[in-house]
């Protein structure tokens, strides 16, 4: 009997607030006083770039040390048992996933994280601003690109990254028969538009993600399978009991 390649399938995860139990820029804003604060703008139509380097910069001239602030930032606890469904999906034989991470947040915050939480070795790739280390101690973020998504901020759209990871992919002989977004902020709305009919969207319950699509998911041409989840538990359960998932008795 001939047995033929395992079926595959794409997870693609947001970060702050679907991964980290809270984003890591609203922790970086809360070790400064009010008053020392940066103002926050517009972040769907300005993005997140240059209120972070604010806040950065702030907080080093306040005496914070790289180190200390990268430390916290690893140490950020996860949303319950989401690193124990990353780790079981990954081990997953067949179905094989491939997991990749699509934020609008900083590559050295996603890079101390997973590190520290030892999931560097489960993430296939990263999507994400590009941050550095810079000769005053001091960090610094650039945008992932530039865009002119009406749905996205001007320095990311989830949606062109996505598409853009699935055709490579494509070229290179590997096809998704699913796809699995796991999300929780209203920049996460856009790519929802672009994935097929029996893909499945997973919207961590309470958050911003949840609410836009309340609103807007009649209007949406293709409307694939919608999950709401809090835990990482939860979200297993759920996938299980719509495909032919992973067993939740090893989990």
């Amino acid at each position: 009997m001939a047995f033929g390649p395992p079926t595959r399938r794409l997870l693609v995860l947001d970060f702050d607030e679907t991964l980290t139990s809270i984003d890591p820029v609203f922790l970086l804003r809360d070790l400064l006083p009010v008053n020392r604060r940066p103002k926050e703008p517009n972040f769907t139509r300005v993005g997140w770039i240059d209120y972070t380097n604010s806040l950065l910069r702030e907080l080093c001239s306040s005496g914070f040390s790289v180190v200390e602030l990268r430390s916290l930032i690893a140490a950020i606890p996860p949303v319950p048992s989401m690193v124990e469904f990353v780790q079981h999906l990954y081990d997953s034989c067949d179905p094989k996933y491939d997991i990749i991470i699509i934020s609008d947040t900083s590559s050295i915050f996603i890079q101390d994280w997973l590190a520290n939480h030892k999931l560097t070795k489960c993430i296939k790739a990263v999507f994400t601003n590009p941050a550095f280390v810079v000769s005053n101690d001091g960090l610094l973020m650039r945008p992932y690109h530039s865009n002119t998504c009406p749905l996205s901020p001007p320095n990311m759209c989830k949606r062109s990254i996505l598409e853009n990871y699935v055709s490579k992919r494509h070229e290179m002989g590997i096809n998704y028969e699913r796809t699995i977004f796991v999300a929780d902020g209203a920049h996460d709305y856009c790519p929802m538009l672009g994935i097929r009919r029996d893909d499945i969207v997973c919207v961590r319950k309470g958050k911003d993600l949840e609410q836009r699509v309340r609103c807007y998911r009649r209007k949406c041409k293709v409307r694939p399978l919608l999950l709401l989840w809090s835990t990482g538990h939860e979200l297993l359960s759920l996938l299980e009991s719509v495909m032919d998932c992973v067993a939740i008795s090893c989990f």
